[in-house]
């Protein structure tokens, strides 16, 4: 029998955190985006899939920790012409994985809580997939030199505005009086 390697491994969609943690685990593996319905709501495209590499250990608080990063491509709109924008998204993370609200509270600042179900389950997809979310741009941008937003050029013929005469001046005279 071939052992495959951990990156080969199809990435688990719902895990036993506390057996991946008491284990060590690692994965290097890829999740199709297609798969991934809030990320192609909030995008254009994501043709790519997402690459994720994560590990699950104890730090040294004894915490429960899900630490990695999860990188793709995706196209958004552009902000500034409206056209389509391809863009690297990459996101770095490290997750206190706790039951309840209770000992999210407990956690370090540096551990943002995944809470797990009682039996110690989680949708590791979701929580890839909440990672990428917050990386996206919220307002994504060509580079200025690449823009094709098109400025009207400054019409050097034109007249010059005639001054107008005020419509509320009537309503001035006659507080004047």
């Amino acid at each position: 029998m071939i052992s495959r390697t951990m990156a080969e491994a199809q990435l688990p969609k719902r895990v036993d955190a506390a057996k991946l943690v008491d284990s060590n685990q690692q994965f290097s593996a890829q999740i199709d985006s297609q798969k991934l319905g809030r990320l192609l709501a909030a995008v254009e495209r994501c043709e790519q899939p997402v690459d994720c590499h994560i590990e699950f250990f104890r730090d040294a608080e004894n915490h429960r920790v899900l630490k990695g990063q999860c990188k793709t491509q995706v196209t958004m709109q552009c902000q500034r012409c409206l056209g389509s924008v391809s863009l690297e998204v990459e996101s770095e993370f490290e997750l206190g994985l706790v039951f309840d609200d209770e000992r999210a509270k407990q956690l370090p600042r540096r551990l943002e809580p995944v809470i797990v179900d009682e039996d110690g389950y989680f949708d590791l997809w979701q929580v890839l997939e909440d990672e990428v979310l917050l990386s996206l741009p919220p307002f994504p941008l060509h580079p200025q030199d690449e823009c094709q937003l098109k400025q009207p050029e400054p019409d050097t013929n034109a007249e010059p505005e005639v001054e107008r005469e005020n419509p509320f001046s009537v309503l001035a005279q006659l507080k004047k009086n």
